[in-house]
């Protein structure tokens, strides 16, 4: 009887341990989430008891790319001339004030290339962007890393854009007008909402949510905001009631003719939705500087995302910036900045075949369609406070 108890005792004890094994191999991943959520309070605590300073801080950075190769009597199948010369421009102006915050960027990506001999080719463009951001924020109560928010935002491009992305016609023939100038297109994006703000031992972090956010794409140039290229309102083959019902605005002309019209454009689309943005901001590998404490690994990232809840609200644009800095001596950088990019409403230029074909207008793409696009740029880039 007694050797049956010690059976049935040692069978149990089995057969616990074993469930005990099975529940930890199914749970671990439970376990391992719960010991991030025990870490984490400690990873955002205050970086430190300091705060910022209050008043203003204003600064740049300047980034160069440069790339040129010539060829006099080239060998056969060995290249050609190229000359290509590009670069990042930002400014900031940042303003503190107890529980204000007011947060203020310009920045300019540009670069032009030519490839071939002569005046006959034209300058090609790599990069054309300009961004001017605003952010103002107001804390809830002193201590509080929340506050009410406004931000707004630009973006546009400074230069005309002719087909096959040239700064000039390359056809003499070919269409007089640019596909695309300055504030044609460019999108406005305008924001109140709620932001967080807060600075801890791994970096600062960012965000705002608006759940009334206004967006106007904007092509402010009636030949161009008749292609239908930049995410303006643009159908064919509608009539105008059909028109406005699908799109939500009236239209600014017509395809075609006013008397016999084969479908309607508008140079503005207004949208009205709502808006999240996070960011991030680390340094990292502190280094002595004379008198000074600086890192040499600086990381930025930013996430856009907006949806428009009178049209089509499930399609959600996003927009992703990040810039990477390696600091080599007192400022001078090597920085690697990224942009992903989506929109329903704006075509982007696609190579449908993946070959080395100029394409249509001699730029590699044979047409246009929803697509992400992606941004990278490599520069050489100095940093500086005013």
């Amino acid at each position: 009887m007694k050797s049956d108890k010690i059976a049935v005792c040692f069978v149990t004890s089995k057969i616990f341990l074993f469930k005990t094994h099975q529940l930890f191999k199914m749970k671990n991943t439970l376990w391992i989430l719960l010991l991030v959520v025990m870490t984490l309070p400690n990873l955002l605590q205050a970086q430190d008891k300091k705060e910022d300073p209050d008043g203003w801080k204003v600064g740049g950075a300047l980034g160069l790319d440069f790339s040129q190769l010539l060829f006099i009597n080239p060998k056969v199948g060995a290249g050609e001339n190229r000359i290509g010369i590009g670069g990042n421009t930002a400014f900031f102006a940042n303003l503190k004030n107890g529980r204000l915050r007011w947060e203020n960027k310009a920045s300019l990506a540009f670069g032009v290339q030519r490839l071939g001999n002569g005046d006959k080719v034209p300058f090609q463009k790599s990069v054309d962007e300009l961004r001017i951001s605003s952010d103002f924020s107001y804390g809830i109560t002193d201590s509080s890393h929340f506050g009410y928010s406004l931000t707004g935002l630009l973006v546009s491009q400074i230069t005309p854009t002719y087909q096959g992305n040239f700064l000039t016609r390359q056809d003499p023939t070919g269409p007089y007008h640019p596909i695309a100038k300055f504030m044609a297109p460019a999108t406005l994006t305008i924001s109140p909402g709620i932001s967080y703000h807060k600075k801890t031992k791994i970096g600062e972090f960012k965000a705002q949510l608006s759940p009334a956010s206004i967006k106007a794409i904007m092509v402010l140039d009636d030949s161009i905001a008749r292609l239908g290229l930049h995410g303006n309102p643009y159908s064919e083959g509608v009539t105008e009631e059909e028109f406005v019902d699908n799109w939500r605005v009236r239209p600014t002309g017509t395809l075609g003719s006013s008397v016999a019209p084969i479908g309607y454009y508008s140079s503005t689309y207004l949208q009205f939705g709502a808006s999240f943005t996070a960011g991030y901001k680390g340094k990292f590998f502190e280094y002595q500087d004379g008198k000074k404490k600086n890192h040499r690994l600086l990381v930025g990232t930013t996430i856009n995302l907006y949806s428009n809840y009178l049209r089509q609200p499930q399609n959600i644009d996003v927009e992703w910036i990040t810039n990477v800095d390696i600091i080599i001596f007192k400022g001078l950088s090597v920085s690697l900045m990224t942009n992903l990019f989506y929109d329903h409403d704006i075509m982007v230029q696609v190579d449908r075949n993946n070959d080395l074909s100029k394409g249509v207008d001699g730029d590699g793409y044979e047409s246009t369609g929803r697509r992400v696009s992606f941004m990278q740029q490599l520069l050489i880039k100095y940093n500086f406070l005013f």
